[in-house]
């Protein structure tokens, strides 16, 4: 059995898979293992302790808490971790991103896993701390991408510098025009959002002249199932599944 572990600015997520199936999942809050110098290893030693793990990959974009994982992990398992950041030398994705060291380990994963799945061209959306879209073209060049701020990112910044403004919780809405404050928020948000991604997506299928493949992914990705075009899979566990996939080819 393999665990892979996505370690992000919100949320850790972690994934046990058996034959390439997802048999359990969890998600922490960074900031909570930030904090307290056990959680981390009271986590891991929990969440493992019914199987049998034979490896670990993990992806991180908080690299102060990457030496906390590996030793963790090698006391606990026995098992030194891989982290992608360790492999980045060794993939071979042809890029336009003049520094390859600005891509971050995650979207790193995505670009790698999309393409075991789809023929590009292919553009990667993903719900997580930040907004971000990644497009690989035709001849699979990862060429970049867009970064936005997040959509909960947003929410608890509107709500902290804010006197009167209550923070919300991200859903779907029907209606557009919300007649009291908390509708207005929620409407503002999920519509906001979703003409962000339609009109982004518009401009780079007009700028490419593309008719690309759409993955959604990150922790909200399934408010918007339904309204955006020539979306293929929406998947919030398509990273652990990326890590997974990467384990296994590597």
């Amino acid at each position: 059995m393999i665990l892979t572990i996505d370690i992000g600015n919100t949320n850790v997520s972690l994934a046990i898979f058996s034959a390439n199936k997802i048999i359990k999942n969890k998600t922490h809050n960074t900031d909570l293992i930030k904090k307290s110098s056990n959680s981390n290893r009271i986590l891991i030693e929990n969440f493992i302790s019914e199987f049998s793990i034979n490896g670990v990959m993990i992806s991180s974009v908080v690299p102060e808490l990457d030496e906390t994982f590996r030793l963790d992990i090698k006391k606990i398992l026995s098992i030194s971790p891989i982290f992608i950041n360790d492999l980045k030398k060794k993939f071979k994705i042809n890029t336009l991103i003049k520094n390859r060291k600005e891509i971050g380990s995650d979207r790193l994963v995505n670009v790698i896993y999309s393409l075991s799945l789809f023929k590009p061209p292919i553009l990667i959306v993903d719900f997580g701390t930040a907004t971000t879209i990644d497009y690989l073209n035709k001849n699979s060049i990862y060429e970049g991408g867009i970064i936005a701020p997040g959509i909960d990112l947003s929410l608890n910044s509107l709500f902290k510098h804010t006197s009167k403004l209550p923070l919300i919780k991200f859903k779907k809405t029907k209606s557009v025009i919300g007649n009291n404050t908390k509708s207005a928020i929620k409407s503002g948000f999920y519509w906001g959002y979703v003409s962000l991604i339609n009109g982004l997506i518009k401009k780079i299928k007009e700028e490419k002249k593309i008719k690309p493949k759409i993955i959604l992914t990150g922790g909200n990705c399934f408010y918007f199932e339904g309204l955006i075009e020539d979306v293929c899979l929406i998947d919030r566990f398509f990273i652990v599944k990326g890590l997974n996939y990467i384990y296994n080819y590597k």
